[in-house]
């Protein structure tokens, strides 16, 4: 039986970029997954879990201790709300790699390394969990919170050019704590029931920021800190799955997110390549608004600061700014004015680089009627300041994280603590990626850091499918 499992899967290297591609259920699927990246699932969860409490203790002032303790609790917490097939994936993932190597593995180990990401969301800006923790007052200048994940889409003649096909961009940015730009991996999915899919993550993790399937439903995510947060509900691993797989249509994925509890703080774009339509869906806990493009624009960009404000954008509905006011510590928000100005605040360093949003408004309108893939490609690597003015030279760091902070992020290093050592990371780019997903094609950077340095592969997600 294990060896049938294990013969429906692959993991091969297409010129330096790790594909693993697995089929099956749930569990079978989870399966393969742990047994074919075991030895680098050991070191996500004895070394790279544990660079979440060092996180959690430098933003909250904890100690390690405590804040592992607090880490286990979330995850705990995060249990009892996921789904089923889910739950099955990780049982799979904690049985294969524990038949393959001679460690063995538990389910807590492995849901504790799949709510990271989750918890890393919830106490990325400092402001608010330090004194909601423990009353101490925030590192002047702490770039913790910092990050620079962006996307925008774009189609019909009129905006794409060419032959109208929606163009989907998108930067995953983070830190490259211990052991992970060694093991970025893409993960191509051919479940028994439902849709085909591709996405990327790091070994012993069911789903991370995003994906696109073979119906040409393209999801992707973006940190978009809110005041009503909490571990007890669906984590944007846990949803990008489901959507990639149950999802064929904006519609779909508008509704499942309404319909399930919700961790909080996550901006979603969605875009569906065949019907050519995106929304940014932006969620806390407990709301989820939906903006559109604005007017009869075909393209729609989102950074990592809410931009759900009545009549911004030509947005009507709930003011999520408001819910956003606190974490990042913004002045005033009581009109578009002075929300826009507290953005610019080039001495606020806990709203994650507004002008990244203003950044791709003037790209996309420069490049309108000619967003080519080598186009789209060149927005992603952008490095231009529209606030200062200035652009950053390849290899320079932004001096905080609103000042040069650009499409094309590069933060300084930080210093984390664990027992017995000390280790730093900084904030770039993981993985980026350009795509068309009506077709298929994609073009993926992941071999740096920032991953744009080092190039973009093209693959097609209907070849990687019938390929096993």
């Amino acid at each position: 039986m294990e060896k049938e499992i294990i013969s429906k899967a692959r993991l091969e290297d297409h010129d330096g970029v790790r594909i693993l591609k697995i089929r099956g259920s749930p569990y079978e699927m989870g399966y393969q997954h742990g047994w074919l990246l075991s030895s680098a699932i050991k070191l996500m969860v004895t070394q790279t879990t544990m660079s979440l409490p060092a996180y959690v203790s430098t933003l909250t002032g904890q100690s390690f201790e405590k804040s592992l303790a607090l880490a286990r609790d979330n995850a705990s917490a995060a249990k009892s709300h996921l789904p089923n097939e889910c739950l099955e994936e990780i049982r799979g993932i904690v049985d294969g790699a524990s038949a393959a190597s001679s460690t063995q593995f538990t389910f807590d180990q492995i849901l504790l390394w799949n709510t990271y990401y989750d918890q890393w969301c919830i106490y990325c800006h400092p402001h608010y969990w330090r004194e909601l923790v423990t009353n101490n007052k925030p590192k002047h200048g702490s770039l913790a919170g910092s990050v620079g994940c962006s996307s925008f889409s774009a189609w019909d003649k009129e905006w794409a050019g060419g032959d109208g096909r929606l163009v989907f961009g998108k930067n995953e940015d983070n830190f490259n704590m211990p052991f992970q730009l060694e093991n970025r991996i893409m993960v191509v999915a051919k479940p028994d029931q439902g849709n085909g899919h591709v996405f990327i993550t790091f070994p012993g993790l069911i789903g991370f920021d995003g994906g696109f399937n073979e119906k040409g439903l393209q999801i992707m995510t973006q940190l978009n800190s809110m005041k009503d947060e909490t571990m007890e509900g669906y984590g944007i691993g846990v949803l990008t799955r489901l959507m990639l797989r149950r999802c064929t249509s904006v519609k779909n994925c508008i509704e499942l997110l309404g319909q399930v509890p919700l961790c909080g703080g996550i901006a979603w774009h969605v875009a569906d390549g065949v019907a050519k339509q995106a929304v940014i869906v932006e969620t806390s806990s407990k709301r989820i608004c939906v903006r559109y493009p604005h007017g009869t624009a075909k393209a729609i960009w989102q950074s990592n600061h809410s931009n759900c404000y009545p009549g911004w954008e030509g947005y009507a509905g709930y003011n999520m700014v408001k819910d956003q006011q606190l974490v990042n510590v913004l002045d005033a928000v009581d009109t578009v004015e002075n929300w826009q100005r507290s953005l610019r605040d080039p001495e606020n360093m806990y709203v994650q680089a507004p002008s990244r949003f203003e950044r791709y408004r003037q790209l996309l309108q420069e490049y309108k009627g000619n967003i080519t893939i080598s186009n789209a490609i060149k927005i992603l690597c952008d490095r231009y300041d529209p606030y200062t003015q200035q652009t950053r030279n390849i290899g320079e760091v932004s001096p905080t994280n609103n000042i040069r902070c650009t499409i094309c992020a590069l933060y300084p290093d930080m210093s984390f603590g664990t027992t017995g050592r000390q280790f730093k990371a900084h904030i770039a780019n993981l993985w980026s990626m350009v795509s068309t997903p009506e077709t298929g094609d994609f073009w993926l950077a992941i071999k740096d850091f920032p991953a744009q340095y080092g190039g973009y592969q093209h693959f097609n997600l209907h070849c990687l499918l019938q390929d096993f």
